[in-house]
């Protein structure tokens, strides 16, 4: 959308969201940059699929994958032809190009170091990491154990307190006639006070 009072155009807004996007865009131009995306939803999508694609590519984790893989990844990616659209002038949208090449050649490498790393076979453990995850283990049950067992009481207690002494009491109280919310306080239990 280029509006008339606008000063940038759409084709200009679009060159000026990667430096934007790294950060290396001046103080004037960020700010003509800034107008330009409040009036013009287009060039803020784009602002935002390049912050986005930014953001992933850091969140990528760092793999080291072998040479073969990147030359092969190098090769195949040189014959693909990049897509020009007829409506943009040339050279408007190549900092999105090379940013989804570079997510491209990215996924590849990640997809590449995952793949080796699945056909590598798992270290076997040395008898002592058996032994102290044996330990471990061991120590977790035996700690779920007493804590189930805790917990075990403490519904026992609680069902048995609803369910079974609460009943009774009502039933009694009913019998003799007694409200429960009548009944007179348990006194507290004497202290031998020793003087």
């Amino acid at each position: 959308m280029n509006r008339i009072d606008d000063d940038l155009t759409c084709y200009d807004a679009l060159e000026l969201i990667e430096p934007f996007v790294d950060g290396d865009l001046e103080g004037a131009e960020a700010a003509r940059l800034r107008s330009h995306l409040a009036g013009c939803h287009a060039c803020a999508a784009e602002l935002a699929l390049a912050e986005r694609i930014q953001r992933e590519l850091r969140a990528l984790p760092q793999l080291d994958c072998p040479p073969e893989i990147v030359e092969r990844v190098r090769r195949e990616g040189a014959q693909v032809l990049p897509f020009r659209s007829p409506v943009r002038p040339r050279g408007a949208g190549l900092p999105f190009r090379i940013a989804a090449a570079a997510a491209l050649l990215a996924l590849a490498l990640w997809g590449g170091a995952l793949f080796i790393r699945s056909q590598q076979r798992p270290r076997q453990p040395s008898a002592a990491e058996v032994a102290r995850a044996t330990q471990e283990a061991r120590y977790a049950l035996a700690y779920l154990g007493k804590v189930s067992r805790q917990a075990s009481f403490d519904v026992r207690d609680d069902v048995l307190a609803r369910r079974v002494v609460l009943p009774a009491a009502q039933s009694v109280s009913h019998t003799i006639g007694l409200s429960l919310d009548a009944a007179p306080e348990k006194p507290a239990p004497a202290r031998d006070e020793q003087h």
